[in-house]
């Protein structure tokens, strides 16, 4: 009698088990950042949409799949994208040699530069909106306080990194923030000098907010792309994706996308 339990009682753990891991493998875990408009934000019902959103939503109807999207700050989608706590970290990333030591990336999806925010009508912005090259720009920078996301290329950009290939801007102060809108909201505020930031939501944060207040240096200080990562090694789910990417290139829907988000 005790041996039929027992079997029994193994037999329901198996099943349990089982379930449970094929529930598991219905499911795709999405870890992002969403203060980052139009990639990733919160609409004003508190939904987290954007451009990056349906991206990934679409790659769940690619390989039949639900999408679960978890809301976090940007180093800690990256951080649990490598522990494998998640399955797929997609929050306008760029994509580089010093994060490929931890994670595994799609092929790019979206090209992005950083760009500078600065106030009107202040002194140092009516000398940022006359220069046309990065290098006038770097040295305009010198010894100001400039804010950033924590974590991203802007960050890196302002205090420099030998892996990112970034120099730095000399004396500047690097004051990061969890997302680029809090960043926005304290140079509009006075608190900080300029702010750097991808160009896309720079663009969409100043003019819905800030059109009148804030402008946007049309000078690019870098060229990146953005993909989407994954734990390392995780080949399978990268090819996957990529597969997935190049489809909608091809028929159109990535175009659709452009058009919905960018205009």
């Amino acid at each position: 009698m005790k041996m039929k339990k027992l079997l029994l009682a193994v037999v329901t753990l198996g099943a349990a088990l089982s379930m449970s891991a094929c529930g598991k493998s219905n499911k795709i875990v999405v870890g992002t950042n969403a203060a980052f408009p139009p990639f990733e934000y919160k609409d004003d019902q508190g939904n987290i949409t954007g451009f990056d959103m349906d991206l990934i939503k679409g790659y769940g109807e690619f390989v039949g799949k639900t999408v679960e999207i978890k809301d976090m700050e940007f180093d800690a989608a990256l951080t649990s994208a490598s522990k494998g706590k998640i399955d797929i970290a997609i929050a306008g990333i760029t994509k580089n040699e010093k994060r490929e030591q931890t994670l595994t990336f799609s092929k790019g999806y979206y090209s992005s530069n950083q760009v500078v925010i600065y106030k009107q009508g202040t002194e140092l912005g009516t000398t940022i909106s006359t220069l046309t090259s990065d290098t006038d720009i770097i040295a305009a920078l010198q010894g100001k306080k400039i804010g950033c996301q924590r974590a991203t290329t802007g960050q890196f950009y302002i205090e420099g990194d030998a892996d990112w290939g970034f120099d730095g801007i000399t004396g500047a102060e690097c004051k990061p923030y969890d997302n680029g809108g809090l960043a926005i909201k304290d140079l509009n505020d006075g608190k900080i000098d300029v702010v750097i930031l991808d160009e896309a939501p720079a663009n969409n944060i100043v003019k819905k907010n800030y059109s009148t207040t804030l402008a946007i240096s049309p000078v690019a200080l870098t060229q990146e792309e953005y993909a989407i990562a994954v734990k390392k090694g995780n080949t399978s789910l990268a090819e996957s994706l990529n597969k997935y990417i190049d489809q909608i290139k091809a028929n159109g829907e990535y175009n659709k996308l452009l058009e919905k988000y960018f205009g």
